[in-house]
């Protein structure tokens, strides 16, 4: 393990590049090496109906990053151990309140609807998948990368690359057959909810508050198809689609990133101050 951890001690920033490059791989080399391969059947959208796929590389993706995280000794560098930052722990926790009411009071109201026994069944493979990507990505976007970004620029810069580039990597699906104009609102709207668990992230010296935020908002997305199925009009009207008003949430996140970010860099330069004062 040596040699691993002393590369990710000297050189966070390549240890950082090189995670993300062979997870990307993970998900390209086997596109490049059967060709072109459209999983939506030409409809444009990904077909989300049987889970067990996602359910199961999602899981060897969680454990990969998490001994590879193990091996360089990132475990309090990437906030997966360590001291926490209490005052962004508190605020981390007012911001899970919403999110936390919304889908369980979404989740409610979906399982009245008759028929609710067959989706009170698809929750839980619904919420074992959002949990594996919230604890995946936010490991290696979060954790790793954001880290290794920190060796080299400031954290707020550090902040919007990795929400960046978290929203690129979404462009992926577009090489899976997903529609261009989804797959980039996909990427605009990755990217907002990208700064915005950044954010939280450095305000809490953890990716424990961002995993749980990522892990509701993908509990959420994944079971409106589901829900939407039982619905009496389902078969007589397509499922909606996400439009431009899509990312307006992502938007309002981006802006509530900025505040977050904000608000912490002011309490590190009063925490600065103080320490000069006492000294």
């Amino acid at each position: 393990m040596r040699p691993f951890s002393t590369f990710g001690r000297q050189r966070p920033f390549a240890a950082a590049l090189t995670v993300l490059a062979l997870t990307m791989g993970w998900f390209i080399m086997p596109l490049l090496l059967r060709g072109p391969v459209d999983v939506t059947n030409g409809t444009g959208v990904v077909d989300m109906t049987n889970l067990r796929p996602f359910i199961i590389n999602e899981a060897i993706l969680v454990v990969l990053l998490g001994l590879i995280v193990a091996l360089l000794r990132w475990g309090r560098a990437a906030g997966v151990a360590g001291p926490v930052d209490p005052a962004g722990m508190r605020l981390a926790l007012l911001i899970l309140v919403p999110p936390v009411s919304i889908v369980a009071m979404t989740w409610a109201s979906y399982l009245s609807l008759e028929g609710g026994a067959a989706l009170r069944a698809a929750l839980v493979p619904i919420a074992t998948l959002a949990l594996l990507v919230g604890l995946f990505e936010e490991l290696l976007f979060r954790g790793v990368l954001l880290h290794g970004l920190q060796s080299r620029i400031s954290a707020g810069w550090a902040i919007v690359a990795s929400g960046t580039i978290f929203g690129l990597f979404h462009g992926v699906n577009a090489l899976a057959g997903q529609d261009l104009t989804i797959t980039a609102i996909q990427i605009a709207g990755a990217a907002g909810l990208g700064l915005f668990f950044g954010a939280v992230t450095v305000q809490a010296r953890s990716i424990w508050p961002a995993v749980a935020l990522h892990a509701l908002w993908d509990a959420f997305a994944l079971s409106a198809p589901a829900a939407f199925d039982l619905l009496p009009q389902s078969d007589t009207m397509a499922a909606p689609q996400p439009g431009p008003q899509a990312l307006i949430l992502p938007a309002l996140l981006s802006l509530a990133a900025w505040i977050i970010h904000r608000r912490w860099c002011k309490r590190m330069g009063r925490a600065a101050s103080n320490q000069i004062d006492s000294n």
